[in-house]
């Protein structure tokens, strides 16, 4: 087990130039959606909606599909749900009775989605940026509330470096503020825990982003850990028979195992203990379309690489079907 989870840590890392810059400032990836690295770096409230949004919008889908979506949109549709200026106007300028506060908006604006057609029971017929952003992200009709709702929530008041100095205020630990912006993000529409984390770990977790982590050492996000499908299926692949397939039960897993393993004798520039870099490169190791998305050669090898781990390797059953043809 450990041995494995060491075999994807050494795996990532020598592939780790490929992935090193984040892809939510890569223009390539993500099109409109990429942050500019030195906004990001210098923490500013405008860059951190972007990132925001960006990262919110990895839902239910691959992200090779997210990122073909975000590459298609213009500029235009970028601002519309990631450019906090103009979530601001829009929302401030409105008449709709549903956007004077968090929970007037929450429990009244009724934006649905049938087939092609977006509209409201509130204002029917009448434009407003809840409908724009519903057309944008292409998806659930209700996912259209989430930049307003991040906007009610968070940013209106004086934006994040608000909530990031009342946090400060009240607790003293760099890790359980990291844990705690994740509660106040996570109560954002349709956002929830992991996406949460995702965002908070990306601003404070510097063995992910080197120099783009504008919330560290401050908020310290080396503990927290994103179980998405990719990490569910390796931590399931490596417990015991019959271990509980929850988020609570895999989380504590990854923390568990990274604890058994010194980071810095792979690199000497990272922590000693990162269950986020941990859980990342499980991540990226078990993510078949992200590595065939980025060229990686195993997709068509018909033997295992040299840093092979077989048992969490995406491209495994593969090989051996063309071990078995071969035959």
């Amino acid at each position: 087990m450990e041995e494995a989870l060491r075999g994807a840590v050494r795996w990532y890392l020598g592939r780790h130039e490929e992935w090193a810059a984040p892809f939510y400032c890569d223009p390539a990836r993500v099109g409109a959606f990429a942050v500019a690295p030195d906004e990001l770096a210098a923490g500013t409230d405008a860059a951190i909606f972007r990132l925001f949004v960006t990262l919110a919008m990895y839902q239910a889908l691959r992200d090779v599909v997210i990122m073909r979506r975000q590459r298609s949109l213009p500029h235009a549709s970028m601002r519309i749900v990631a450019d906090v200026a103009c979530v601001k106007r829009a929302t401030t300028r409105h008449a709709c009775p549903t956007l004077g506060s968090v929970k007037a908006f929450e429990k009244g604006c009724d934006v649905t989605k049938t087939d092609e057609r977006v509209d409201c029971k509130t204002c029917p017929g009448v434009p407003c940026h809840v409908k724009d952003a519903t057309v944008v992200f292409n998806r659930m009709g209700d996912m259209g509330k989430l930049p307003t709702s991040a906007w009610l929530r968070l940013w209106k008041g004086g934006g994040v470096n608000v909530l990031l100095e009342r946090v400060c205020q009240v607790e003293s630990s760099p890790t359980e503020r990291a844990a705690l912006l994740v509660e106040h993000f996570a109560s954002i529409h349709r956002v929830g825990r992991k996406l949460a984390t995702m965002f908070v770990s990306a601003l404070s977790t510097p063995a992910l982003a080197s120099g783009l982590t504008p919330w560290f050492p401050t908020v310290d996000g080396n503990e927290l850990v994103v179980v998405d499908t990719n990490v569910a299926r390796a931590a399931d692949a490596l417990r015991d028979p019959g271990a509980p397939r929850t988020y609570d039960a895999r989380e504590r897993w990854v923390r568990e195992q990274a604890a058994k393993i010194d980071l810095r004798e792979f690199r000497a520039d990272l922590p000693r203990y990162s269950p986020r870099f941990v859980q990342q490169a499980l991540y990226v190791f078990c993510s078949k379309s992200n590595r065939v998305a980025q060229g990686d050669a195993c997709a068509a090898r018909t033997t295992p690489c040299g840093g092979c781990v077989p048992a969490l390797c995406p491209f495994a059953a593969s090989m051996e079907s063309a071990d078995a043809v071969a035959g």
